[in-house]
């Protein structure tokens, strides 16, 4: 049968129908590929994994035996009341010290005087805690850094390295009318301890001579040599302190001698998207450098200023640096990738929206993923700098007279170097903001002792204001970023899984959920930038729990303070945890 052709309307409303799907593929994929609709559509199709072993593991809960046998004692740190008091009176004590240093101070051997207010603590710390002084090895190093040692009888298990610092940050004399309680009084509230280093980090150091206190009392003989190591500058960057602990350390044992280095971070906290405890151990640190920048220029009158004073142009690149702010990166390098992945695969409450999620999933390879995470981060006025280097104009000096115009302007800037970056950018990075604020106004610049920006015209002195030369310079050689702790061995099991069988069994005994660790970093530095060399098991790590690190306890501020249980617990987390590694067993 030979068929009929089609009529000629037929065949257009055909050939209309083809051509308009045509076009509305077309214009499909035109809005797919030239808006972010296709980029959405991918994170819409991505699969979240639920409580991934893989993404984010978590710890079996891990005990000592003893507490299988009687647990009575970490019940009673975290619960007797005649205990709680003596602990009060322990930390009331410790803070009523001081203890405050200072930037730029004078080295111990140049002037004893400047650091003597130690040797009173050093007497506190005997006087308070005897069986230490009378079983374990007190060495003092540089005078006044203090390494107790408790010699384990297994010579094949590593030495556990617990620090702390006896220093704390000045007291701003113009906040000591803000202060509830006298920043050195110690008071205890009911609920709070309030003074300097109550939180920053007396607490910790406490804490630690209590477990090896308590432990002493009870004729306990550890396998394992616990070494307890205390400077006494970690707040002007333990120059005097920790570095030479960790020269005496390295000497005594060796390179890469120690089981694991427990310092001072964060702890547990509720993390405020899955409104779930999560622990959070500090496995990397940010880098750090200050750099000075010094402006000279001619002097004169006031009567007859320039158009730009050092001062105005100081300002002016104080404003410049302010203004472009370094940009965030995340990259799976820094812990915080790896936070935030605990948190898409372990949300038991189902608080993460799914999207973000899949966001979150994709970030490590999707970078538009990667900026809607950052983006997510940033707006956070703390976390917003785990992901990127901090510029701080931190100090400013100029001028001498009213009528004179100055002549030498200094302005310091601190750095904290985000994990994917490096030292040598941020110098960089600095001086071409000098430049160019220098091509401004005819100015030399000299950087890190090199001339870098010489204007053609340059006559000393003339010019519309010009005439000067910017100097930079580093106040120190600087710190790279950390190396980066493992958390995928058995020393990380057993952090995590002591944290889990405190919190989970002695603390917050109803909850439904397990307590994820998750790597994390801190913004600041601390004196574990000094023992490198020592393990590459490095935890900044206080596990007791506070609502906010920052902000809630006021560090390095007024009304710092800290709730006395988390103390106890923390004290509790030490006891069980030293006991819990000493056995071959906690071993890589």
């Amino acid at each position: 049968m030979i068929g009929l052709p089609l009529d000629d309307a037929t065949f257009k409303k055909r050939k209309f129908s083809i051509v308009a799907a045509i076009s509305f593929i077309v214009f499909l994929f035109i809005i797919l590929f030239s808006t972010n609709l296709f980029e959405y559509f991918k994170i819409a199709i991505t699969a979240i994994p639920k409580n991934d072993s893989k993404v984010c593991p978590v710890s079996e809960i891990i005990a000592p035996k003893s507490f299988y046998k009687d647990n009575s004692t970490v019940v009673s740190i975290l619960n007797d009341a005649n205990y709680k008091e003596k602990s009060i009176k322990r930390v009331s004590g410790a803070i009523q010290i001081d203890t405050q240093i200072f930037d730029n101070q004078p080295s111990v051997d140049k002037s004893p005087e400047t650091w003597k207010k130690f040797a009173k603590f050093h007497s506190y710390l005997q006087n308070t805690f005897p069986l230490v002084y009378e079983n374990l090895n007190v060495e003092t190093v540089n005078t006044f850094g203090l390494v107790y040692t408790w010699k384990g009888s297994n010579k094949d298990l590593k030495p556990i390295l617990l620090a702390a610092h006896q220093d704390t940050v000045p007291i701003q004399k113009d906040t000591l009318n803000k202060w509830t309680y006298p920043p050195l009084e110690g008071h205890y509230d009911g609920k709070f301890i309030y003074g300097r280093g109550a939180a920053d980090c007396k607490n910790v150091l406490i804490a630690i001579l209590e477990t090896l206190q308590l432990l002493l009392s009870q004729n306990y003989k550890p396998e394992r040599t616990i070494i307890a190591a205390f400077g006494f500058d970690e707040e002007s960057s333990g120059i005097q302190g920790a570095s030479h602990i960790a020269n005496h350390l390295e000497s005594k044992w060796g390179k890469d001698s120690f089981y694991a280095v427990v310092d001072e971070g964060p702890g547990l906290t509720t993390d405020t998207m899955t409104d779930t405890i999560i622990a959070t151990p500090g496995t990397g640190e940010k880098g750090y450098i200050d750099i000075l920048v010094e402006l000279e220029t001619p002097g004169g009158h006031s009567s007859i200023p320039p158009d730009h004073t050092s001062i105005g142009i100081i300002s002016e690149l104080g404003y410049l640096i302010e203004k472009d702010p370094y940009s965030p990166v995340l990259t799976p390098r820094n812990p915080i990738f790896n936070y935030f992945q605990c948190l898409a695969v372990h949300d038991p409450k189902d608080k993460i929206p799914s999207f973000f999620k899949k966001i979150i999933m994709r970030s490590g390879y999707d970078k538009f993923a990667n900026a809607k995470l950052i983006e997510k981060i940033s707006q956070n006025k703390f976390s917003k700098y785990l992901i990127r280097t901090s510029q701080a104009l931190d100090i400013i000096s100029g001028g001498e007279k009213a009528n004179a115009l100055p002549e030498n302007t200094k302005l310091l800037v601190n750095h904290r170097i985000a994990i994917e970056s490096n030292i040598e950018f941020v110098k960089q990075q600095f001086t071409a903001r000098v430049i160019e604020v220098a091509k401004r106004h005819n100015i030399k610049v000299k950087s890190f002792g090199k001339s870098v920006y010489t204007p053609e015209d340059y006559k000393h002195g003339s010019g519309n204001g010009g005439g000067g030369e910017f100097t930079i310079t580093a106040t120190h050689e600087g710190l790279e970023a950390a190396p980066l702790t493992p958390t995928n061995d058995t020393v990380w099991q057993y952090l995590s899984g002591v944290t889990r069988h405190v919190y989970e069994d002695l603390v917050f005994t109803n909850l439904t959920y397990p307590i994820v660790s998750s790597p994390a970093i801190m913004t600041g530095n601390t004196d574990t930038r000094y023992y490198w060399n020592l393990t590459r098991n490095i935890f900044r790590y206080s596990p007791f729990y506070v609502d906010s690190f920052i902000g809630g306890m006021g560090i390095h501020s007024v009304d710092e303070k800290l709730n006395f249980d988390g103390h106890l617990q923390l004290h509790a987390w030490f006891y069980e945890y030293l006991q819990a590694i000493d056995t071959v067993k906690a071993d890589n």
